[in-house]
């Protein structure tokens, strides 16, 4: 047995489909490198236009508390049953945190971009993520917690 198919030649249709597969990558490939668009990457004249560094403690209760990370003044409460979204993903970087034996005082940025990107790093790992991956509803969900307690401007 010399391969997959002994003795006889690879199939034709196989060779073929697997040339237009690569013809198309390829072809792909091209239009992002011409269109300069970079999957998965921010672009890079993106604006931060505003971010502010929380903490978020769970609660006995299931709710969350959300503290400005400098002053630890009340930004909100999460209360159990809403926001699921927000908690549960609070909840996966805080296991990772105590992973890393980390407290639960470790600080994450939130920042809104100028092209309507929402992301939350996590200033412990230097992780990023997208909130908009998850849809607007969640986002937006996260996107609130930048504007509540401060001045109009």
């Amino acid at each position: 047995m010399s391969g997959p198919f002994g003795d006889k030649p690879i199939p034709r249709p196989l060779l073929i489909s697997v040339g237009v597969m690569l013809a198309l990558v390829i072809g792909l490939v091209g239009v992002a490198k011409v269109s300069g668009y970079k999957l998965g990457l921010p672009p890079a004249d993106a604006v931060a236009i505003d971010s502010r560094d929380v903490i978020f403690i769970d609660q006995p209760d299931g709710g969350v508390l959300v503290l400005e990370a400098g002053s630890r003044e009340k930004i909100d409460v999460l209360a159990p049953g809403a926001y699921g979204f927000v908690r549960g993903a609070m909840r996966a970087l805080a296991r990772e945190h105590r992973g890393l034996e980390r407290g639960e005082d470790a600080p994450f940025r939130l920042t809104a971009w100028n092209d309507g990107r929402v992301t939350l790093d996590d200033l412990t790992t230097q992780a990023r993520i997208e909130l908009k991956a998850y849809g607007p509803t969640n986002a937006d969900a996260f996107a609130r917690l930048l504007t509540i307690g401060k001045p109009a401007s």
